[in-house]
């Protein structure tokens, strides 16, 4: 919309992700401790404040669950990070985690009773924020869209042969998700495990994610040595992002496991590109995939392993689910997306 002028904020390091040139876009990059929550939150409530006043803001977007609360400006926040209000996610965390997450929750609750307008990316993130106690009023929910010039089937065939060859597979079940414990890596692992003698040796369970959590991945590698499975189970580690139509194109099945998402950007990719999905049979996965998608229960190994063997063994099935897939993904659009919540930044002005 081009009757607006729009200023994006940004550290230094974020400046060379997200800038582009456009009239109607201003970038003002800054040097603070992102990585820090603690000094990160400070900057938000002490200096933010200033600066948006000098540069004669209207209304702010804060995508980061938290908004300057002692700033007078129309304010509409996204809440993405679910993490302080879910159990399952906050469970074995250490002291320093817990108080974390604690003042986060807190700061959440404070910034959604301020916000003119709140933003959640599925009804799974809102009904879980909501159980917290929080009284919450013009309430959306939107969902996130896919880049389908990226994401997309069709990948040329000799492209696909390259890139197996650049990692070394060749038929193998994927899984794209950074490494924490609520993404559930290790019940997929015990999974495949369990297929030992019903699946062909061949065939590879494959990982493709940072790891955020180093105790857990020595946890799995241990596991995965025990049974000597060093061959079969893979780690890529962080694949470059557009690499990644590649994997999900080539891959068998894609197995989404994790516990808790406020989301779950990876299983729309997956779908834009036509891969046959399994995922946990919790929220929002369902809401997300409909049809899409064959669920299971992402606690129970052994019938994540029986969900796998059946896809494996069923042609009709997994034809189906590529349908499915490409059909489902349809209705994800940064467009709308945008569309949507330009809308609601009008409507606070």
């Amino acid at each position: 919309n081009t009757n607006h002028q729009y200023l994006i904020l940004t550290t230094l390091k974020g400046k060379d992700v997200f800038y582009f040139q456009h009239p109607n876009f201003t970038f003002l990059s800054f040097r603070m401790a992102s990585r820090n929550p603690l000094l990160r939150i400070l900057w938000e409530q002490l200096i933010l404040p200033f600066i948006l006043k000098k540069e004669g803001v209207d209304v702010l977007f804060s995508p980061g669950n938290i908004c300057p609360l002692f700033s007078k400006l129309p304010n509409v926040i996204m809440v993405q990070n679910i993490e302080p209000f879910s159990d399952d996610l906050s469970r074995g965390r250490g002291l320093i985690q817990r108080i974390r997450l604690k003042l986060l929750k807190i700061l959440t609750m404070i910034s959604i009773k301020k916000a003119q307008r709140v933003i959640f990316p599925s009804m799974k993130a809102r009904t879980l924020t909501e159980k917290s106690g929080t009284l919450m009023h013009h309430v959306e929910v939107i969902h996130y869209g896919i880049d389908k010039g990226i994401f997309h089937p069709g990948i040329e065939d000799n492209i696909s042969l390259q890139f197996k060859k650049k990692y070394g597979l060749d038929k193998f079940i994927l899984y794209v998700s950074h490494i924490q414990r609520y993404k559930n890596f290790f019940e997929l692992i015990k999974a495949f495990v369990l297929l030992k003698d019903k699946i062909g040796n061949d065939i590879q369970l494959v990982f493709a994610g940072r790891c955020f959590d180093e105790e857990y991945y020595k946890e799995m590698q241990d596991f995965i040595r025990e049974h000597r499975y060093e061959d079969r189970i893979i780690f890529l580690g962080n694949v470059p992002y557009e690499e990644l139509p590649f994997l999900y194109s080539a891959c068998m099945i894609f197995v989404y496991p994790s516990i808790c998402e406020s989301f779950g950007m990876t299983l729309v990719e997956a779908m834009a590109c036509g891969a046959p999905i399994l995922a946990s049979k919790v929220e929002p996965m369902v809401e997300i995939c409909a049809d899409a998608a064959v669920y299971f229960n992402p606690t129970n190994p052994a019938a994540i392993a029986d969900i796998i063997l059946k896809a494996l063994k069923d042609r009709n099935l997994i034809s189906q689910l590529k349908i499915n897939s490409l059909k489902r993904a349809k209705i994800f659009s940064w467009e709308n997306t945008a569309i949507r919540m330009l809308k609601i930044f009008e409507s606070v002005v």
